[in-house]
């Protein structure tokens, strides 16, 4: 069993009920669920993951309908700035700025004392994708495995999500699958 990252596209009044909306979306993906046609991808979900935020654009940190989980998987507390989140609308969201920060983290990587970047910080169309995307119309996208693998869907997982519309509700949920 792995613990992996799935990025989940609502519509825009999702926010009024996150949990709720969340759980409508993933659940025909539910490996414990009875639904017909079984589509098995995951057995337990969490809000964000510490290290797999999103950048929020500048002066747009404060909006209400920014998505920051208090705790992480493990019940640990999170500490929030006000330019990163676990999701929210998509007109808040920096995904540019997320594209630049990798770029220049792989032109001048961090000292090892610092520890290691991870891959997808280190490469800009890597970025913004996760392992799955669940998409409005409730498809769910698998990336890829490896992000070295070549395969060309970070290409279709970024023109898909850079062309949602900007109220669309767009968050990162860690599975255990």
């Amino acid at each position: 069993m792995a613990n992996e990252m799935v990025t989940v596209c609502l519509p825009p009044d999702a926010h009024r009920d996150l949990r709720a909306a969340i759980e409508t979306a993933m659940a025909p993906f539910d490996m414990n669920g009875d639904h017909e046609p079984y589509q098995g991808e995951w057995d337990q979900w969490w809000l964000g993951r510490p290290g797999e935020e999103f950048d929020v654009l500048p002066g747009r940190g404060a909006d209400p309908r920014l998505v920051r989980a208090p705790r992480d998987a493990s019940g640990r507390p999170r500490h929030w700035t006000r330019e990163q989140c676990d999701g929210g609308p998509r007109g808040l969201l920096d995904f540019q700025g997320m594209r630049t920060r990798a770029a220049r983290s792989a032109a001048h990587p961090a000292p090892r004392r610092a520890g290691p970047t991870p891959y997808r910080h280190r490469r800009p169309e890597w970025a913004v994708p996760t392992d799955h995307l669940l998409t409005l119309d409730g498809a769910w996208v698998r990336v890829t495995v490896d992000p070295r693998s070549g395969t060309g869907l970070p290409d279709l997982a970024n023109a898909y999500l850079d062309d949602l519309a900007p109220e669309t509700m767009v968050v990162r949920l860690r599975i255990h699958c």
